[in-house]
């Protein structure tokens, strides 16, 4: 996977991650549309009618989609939808689709009580072929998406070129924003031990963001040599681990990183230039400062 590719795979999963409710729904038919094209169809809630259990539907494969993305998987709320929408999608649509995907937003898999329902549902009517949709069935949808389609979604990505041009410039823009978050104590600044990347469990394109980031980290050093207040460096070492610390307790490490990069990049994210040295600025202070977490058998 290279830098753009590892760029635009960051954003949809955290996209993903973030997405709830109507979100979620939103998202779901914004990645299928480019996708397929005119092969799927959204299907617009319409008066009293609703949407008759129809969230989508890809015409290729006889394919209807129920999307379900609540905050939390409540079990007799699931339970008590699920069976709601595949009732009422034989009913509305049962001449149309020969599979009924159930598209969900749970991270870690499905509860045992929804896998058993759905296993239920393909035992008890024949004919239908049922699958659940999570995570990195998305992510293969995804990656059948252009480049246009995906500047279009998803703005203009870093690449290899960004990087080689990263200058000054781009960074100070960064750090005087950041400059204005510093907490007011000292911090120990530490070197990155080895194994770090692998001991946060970082997915495959944060790692990528992460080590392109690093191969720029010293400009980030020279920065702070030449600028003329010697205590900025410090002093955003404290902002970054007092904010990683505040992220640690609710979310997943790359999660985390998607959020420090939000944090880190203000109201003037979206250019390739600015996010890569958002992107610089986060990889120096992930060797530096020891945001995130160290590998246990690491020994000072």
């Amino acid at each position: 996977m290279n830098l753009q590719d590892a760029y635009y795979d960051q954003k949809f999963e955290n996209t993903f991650l973030r997405a709830k409710g109507n979100e979620f729904q939103t998202f779901f038919e914004r990645l299928m549309s480019l996708a397929y094209k005119a092969d799927f169809m959204a299907c617009r809630p319409w008066g009293r009618s609703g949407d008759r259990k129809n969230d989508g539907f890809l015409k290729s494969e006889r394919r209807l989609f129920q999307v379900y993305a609540p905050n939390e998987m409540d079990a007799a709320k699931a339970i008590a939808k699920i069976k709601e929408d595949f009732e009422g999608a034989k009913i509305h649509w049962g001449k149309h689709f020969d599979t009924w995907s159930f598209v969900h937003n749970a991270t870690d898999g499905l509860p045992p009580h929804v896998q058993a329902l759905l296993l239920d549902f393909q035992c008890d009517n024949e004919g239908i072929s049922l699958d659940s949709w999570g995570l990195e069935e998305l992510r293969l949808v995804f990656r059948r998406l252009s480049s246009d389609d995906l500047a279009t979604w998803l703005g203009p990505a870093i690449t290899d070129e960004t990087k080689t041009n990263l200058g000054f410039k781009d960074l100070q823009i960064v750090l005087e924003s950041l400059a204005g978050k510093a907490a007011p104590s000292a911090v120990t600044v530490k070197d990155v031990p080895a194994g770090k990347i692998e001991a946060n469990a970082l997915s495959e394109s944060t790692s990528i963001l992460v080590k392109n980031g690093m191969a720029k980290a010293p400009l980030v050093s020279d920065f702070f040599d030449a600028w003329h207040d010697e205590t900025l460096g410090e002093r955003l070492a404290v902002s970054f681990r007092a904010e990683y610390a505040r992220l640690r307790s609710t979310l997943h490490q790359n999660r985390i990183f998607s959020e420090l990069q939000a944090w880190a990049g203000g109201v003037q994210r979206g250019t390739p230039e600015h996010e890569m040295a958002v992107l610089t600025v986060l990889a120096y202070y992930f060797e530096r400062c020891d945001i995130f977490e160290e590998p246990k058998d690491f020994r000072r």
